[in-house]
């Protein structure tokens, strides 16, 4: 009879133990062959205080000196290379050489692009313009429970909140996926946004599933890593605790059997 009381309680305290968590899986509510619709409209857009590069290709040498205000610049090779960055004004303007003021807020990198094309030619400023429009030191960053944290570069068109947590190494086991926070300004504001990683749902309808510069993606830790913060906090969590623990209870119950 003494061994079946031990038996119970030390089983009992090391299922407790052993419980595997529900909140650690992604996307638990995805079901197979089941598609799901994707936002189409997700492409990073320049917004006041944005910076961006921009060069113009032409056959005539000269004509490609006047529109690319450069300055050289070292590469790793040992190479000069040509760089320079437009910063949008607060009234969403960049001031390009021979056109002036040309308003790109809420435009995409492409559409930019176009624009400037397009005003290069019906000013017969230039016939064969190639205009290419880059990023320039643009980011978003990702704090909290991941592995990589830290401000991260936009150096393409769209990228989602997955994408964003895959550049962070992802998260620690004992990142809280089920309420992670993006903050996002929006005009003089910022907006708090939050997300369940573990829901397909949450993430495909979110307002923040393609990240936007300038977000702050902030995974908070779950219980057991905020009670870890504390002296005694990890106690429960630790194996000798519970050996204890069915020790104690187990010698508890051999009394009473007595």
């Amino acid at each position: 009879m003494k061994k079946y009381v031990y038996l119970f309680v030390l089983g009992v305290a090391l299922l407790t133990s052993c419980k595997t968590p529900r909140d650690i899986t992604y996307l638990q509510d995805v079901n197979e062959y089941v598609s799901i619709k994707i936002q189409t409209d997700g492409s990073i857009r320049f917004q006041p205080g944005d910076k961006l590069s921009i060069y113009v290709h032409s056959r005539d040498e000269k004509l490609m000196d006047l529109f690319n205000l450069s300055r050289n610049v070292a590469s790793g090779s040992g190479n000069m290379s040509s760089q320079y960055a437009y910063t949008v004004n607060d009234n969403g303007e960049i001031d390009f050489p021979v056109l002036g003021m040309v308003k790109v807020q809420g435009f995409t990198r492409i559409e930019v692009g176009r624009l400037i094309k397009n005003l290069l030619m019906t000013n017969d400023l230039c016939k064969d313009p190639v205009v290419t429009v880059a990023f320039y030191d643009m980011n978003f960053s990702v704090l909290g429970t991941v592995s990589g944290a830290g401000m991260k570069s936009i150096t393409k068109d769209k990228i989602t909140l997955l994408e964003a947590i895959a550049m962070s190494s992802d998260l620690q086991i004992d990142g809280k996926r089920k309420n992670v926070l993006v903050m996002r300004q929006e005009g003089d504001q910022q907006v708090p946004y939050r997300v369940d990683l573990t829901s397909a749902e949450s993430i495909y309808n979110s307002p923040v599933y393609y990240i936007r510069q300038n977000d702050v993606v902030y995974v908070e830790p779950n219980n057991k890593n905020k009670r870890n913060s504390t002296v005694m906090g990890s106690s429960a969590y630790q194996p000798g605790f519970w050996m204890s623990l069915a020790s104690f209870l187990a010698s508890v119950g051999l009394f009473f059997v007595k």
